[in-house]
């Protein structure tokens, strides 16, 4: 079975927000935990209606990185567009 499809099991079986923090900190390190953030930081703030630019200033990353974001954010089959 696919890992990714694993971990995805596990999670859904989660049982709180509590419970889903320790089991993402248990597997990822500061590091990953930290991007994915950052990550999420950069779906909310486009999702807001910041610009690319503004985005890159206030995180202090790089356009490529957004620019992943803004076309999750325009992709109306995308996921995580529902939980923003």
């Amino acid at each position: 079975m696919d890992s990714i499809l694993e971990i995805s099991k596990a999670m859904r079986q989660l049982k709180s927000d509590n419970e889903a923090r320790s089991f993402l900190e248990e597997i990822l390190t500061k590091a990953e935990l930290a991007d994915i953030s950052k990550r999420w930081r950069i779906l909310k703030m486009l999702n807001e209606g910041y610009t690319q630019r503004e985005i890159a200033k206030i995180l202090n990353v790089s356009l490529c990185k957004i620019t992943r974001g803004s076309q999750i954010i325009n992709d109306k089959n995308a996921v995580s567009r529902k939980y923003l």
